[in-house]
């Protein structure tokens, strides 16, 4: 026959079982809002039963059972909900970068506005419009300087603010990949600390959630593959590269040189992530943009300077010297230059007006006959914004040409909203659904902490119970009578 004392263990166990459940309970109502918790489960089982020996069954098959035990405290997670969220979190991290990028280049333009390139080019026209009513006019020339500097100022500002971008961007880029190997480090540390304890055959749950909530943060860096490992360990991969091995992490690094990331010294590509938005924005976005702007600047000031310097283009100065002399040479300047020297602009950054007709109003070429009333260069000049000119890929005017910069710039970015605005609600479902599996319902974790108090008030009754069934047989008063 079984012992007495049977019943105390078997009370001693569901004790112990139910206040392991409680502590568990407690755990996760403690971490309700902790970031990148998981919620936790004691999963309990029937412990092992013993033999039931008896006068007539011997060592037979029957058994008794003795009680419960804690088999484990699970994490309830599930990792294909993972990899939808970070999925997606990768493609976040990627429209979040570029639209970012796009609306700062939308703001270097600053249209329509007062202050935008295009009212900086009208104005320009203009000038040569107002000055062909007046060519002998020195507030009409010192207006058209007034403008053309301007113009020349708004190509400057706008180069030396994508050039601010880009040193920021860079700066961003490089800071981003230093958090993305200390959060690579992080993990493969986390990959040596839960390799030890599962090797101990414990369950390290909290240190797994502190690894899932990096690895969720790096998915948003950079398009990764997460791969379990041994002893409770994960690989980390890029394309076919390692980024996390066991407890071995691989640095990432960018030369700007060749635009060319490398992991572990091997050159990779990434297809989304914020690594992948800065780096398309430096390489492509930003270089795209520069390169339509300098030809905006380079044919405008093209074709400027060869109306204003052309052989038979004059200036107030030139018309007093044919005066005095009909042969006299014409001084043919161009109206504008690169900084430093007498060059036509190549870029939007070096443009200027010429130093010489800052100097001099009278250097400015109005006229085409030596008379001082004389415009027919002023009214060419004014008229080259209705000409179509040739560009790299099309034929249009300069005007149209910077509209459709203009256009071009506004699609991509009204493009990188909406797939930013999509992306955050395709990020926030599967959080949700994430959630909805691992995250902690305070309802929920009252019901279970009423469900095990109960089941532990019931087992402590039960060894009282057993505890007055060995008082009654060891102390009791009854005797036998002789």
């Amino acid at each position: 026959m079984r012992s007495t004392f049977h019943g105390l263990e078997i009370g001693k166990r569901a004790i112990f079982a139910q206040a392991t459940a409680l502590s568990v309970t407690g755990h996760n109502i403690a971490n309700a809002n902790t970031e990148g918790y998981t919620r936790q489960n004691a999963i309990t089982q029937a412990s092992n039963p013993l033999s039931y020996p008896g006068m007539n069954v011997g060592n037979g098959p029957l058994q008794i059972g003795t009680g419960v035990e804690t088999k484990e405290i699970n994490r309830i997670r599930d990792s294909f909900l993972d990899g939808q969220f970070r999925s997606q979190n990768e493609q976040l991290g990627y429209w979040n970068v570029k639209q970012d990028t796009l609306s700062k280049i939308e703001e270097t333009l600053n249209e329509p506005g007062d202050n935008g390139l295009q009212a900086s080019l009208d104005r320009f026209w203009q000038s040569w419009e107002d000055l062909s009513k007046e060519p002998d006019s020195l507030a009409s020339r010192a207006a058209l300087l007034s403008n053309a500097t301007a113009l020349a100022g708004r190509f400057n500002q706008i180069s030396d603010s994508i050039d601010n971008l880009s040193t920021d961007l860079q700066n961003q880029l490089s800071t981003k990949m230093q958090e993305m190997n200390n959060l690579t480090k992080q993990v493969s540390n986390l990959n040596l600390q839960i390799a030890k304890i599962s090797a101990a055959g414990q369950q390290p749950n909290d240190l797994m959630d502190q690894r899932d909530l990096l690895i969720d943060k790096i998915s948003k860096m950079a398009d990764i593959q997460v791969k379990p490992a041994n002893n409770g360990m994960v690989d980390i991969f890029i394309g076919q590269e390692y980024l996390v091995k066991g407890d071995q992490n691989s640095p990432l690094s960018f030369d700007s040189a060749m635009n060319q990331l490398s992991l572990g010294g091997k050159s990779i590509s990434l297809k989304s992530g914020e690594i992948t938005g800065m780096v398309e924005s430096l390489t492509k976005d930003i270089p795209s943009f520069m390169a339509k702007i300098n030809e905006l600047v380079t044919t405008f000031s093209k074709e400027v300077n060869q109306i204003h310097s052309d052989p038979s283009a004059m200036n107030l100065d030139d018309i007093q010297n044919r005066k005095n002399d009909p042969s006299a040479a014409l001084d043919q300047i161009p109206f504008f230059v690169a900084k430093g020297g007498t060059s036509d602009p190549a870029t939007a950054g070096e443009i200027r007006v010429n130093p010489a007709i800052v100097a001099s109003l009278s250097k400015i070429a109005a006229a085409r006959a030596a008379n001082v009333s004389d415009a027919s260069n002023a009214n060419l000049l004014n008229n080259l914004k209705f000409k179509n000119v040739s560009f790299s890929n099309q034929t249009t005017t300069l005007n149209n040409f910077y509209r459709t910069i203009v256009g071009d710039l506004g699609i991509k970015t009204q493009e990188s909203i909406q797939m930013e605005t999509n992306s955050e609600a395709l990020v926030q479902q599967a959080e949700n659904r994430r959630q909805s599996v691992s995250g902690v319902s305070i309802d929920e974790e009252m019901t279970n902490m009423v469900k095990f108090q109960q089941s532990y008030n019931a087992a402590s009754r039960y060894i009282s119970v057993m505890d007055e069934v060995l008082d009654k047989l060891i102390n009791g008063t009854g005797r036998v009578g002789i």
